[in-house]
């Protein structure tokens, strides 16, 4: 099992200012996403481990959430982790703060590093009915080879990520989904659509079900 297991080096420096004003605009995100079932923490799932993260910045440093900090109610400032550098090829991050990144802060990057420097929030999370083949709808699909927490993974949600926003399924790593966009509204509106549209499709009746509409 890798949930949560830091597959990259990293350099971890003293927390950097400004973490008390990070963490306090990423909460309110990571609440919605908890209400909306992507983050937490279930004890019947993962080992009861938390699962997920959010980042948000640019390219050139961007803020993520500490490792196993996804359940947390409220962010403090040393629950968020400054990424000053990262080179993803090379599988190692330079980061400032009190707690390790999240392990899957190299796809997070990625994802900051397509955007060409412009503003972005990312947010990771776990959905298995997203994740399943008959919810993922017109989504775009990373490689199954391509192993969460790995540069594979972080080259593979590059490639799969296309326009200013979008969410890609994590083919390779278990319910795992990832949405980006310039801004906290446009990453949960990525969540809220493609769960709106896995709902239609839960809801649509079967072929030959009492409900299926008659020709």
């Amino acid at each position: 099992m890798t949930e949560a297991v830091i597959q990259f080096e990293y350099r971890l420096d003293p927390p950097a200012p400004g973490a008390a004003a990070a963490a306090a605009a990423m909460t309110p995100v990571l609440r919605a996403a908890q209400a909306l079932g992507i983050v937490g923490r279930d004890p019947g799932r993962y080992d009861g481990l938390a699962f997920g993260n959010l980042s948000w910045g640019r390219a050139g440093g961007f803020w993520i959430t500490a490792t196993q900090t996804a359940d947390k109610p409220v962010l403090g400032e040393d629950d968020v982790v400054l990424i000053e550098d990262f080179a993803i090829e090379q599988n190692r991050v330079s980061a400032r703060g009190a707690l390790p990144p999240s392990s899957e802060a190299l796809s997070h990057a990625a994802l900051h590093a397509r955007r060409h420097g412009a503003p972005t929030w990312v947010l990771h999370g776990h959905h298995p009915g997203l994740w399943q083949e008959d919810g993922r709808a017109d989504l775009p699909v990373t490689d199954p080879a391509a192993a969460n927490g790995t540069v594979a993974m972080a080259r593979a949600v590059a490639a799969a990520g296309g326009g200013g926003s979008g969410l890609v399924i994590m083919g390779g790593h278990r319910d795992g989904v990832i949405a980006y966009a310039a801004d906290a509204d446009g990453v949960l509106a990525e969540l809220r659509a493609a769960l709106e549209r896995l709902s239609r499709t839960d809801n649509q009746p079967t072929p030959g079900s009492p409900h299926a509409r008659r020709r």
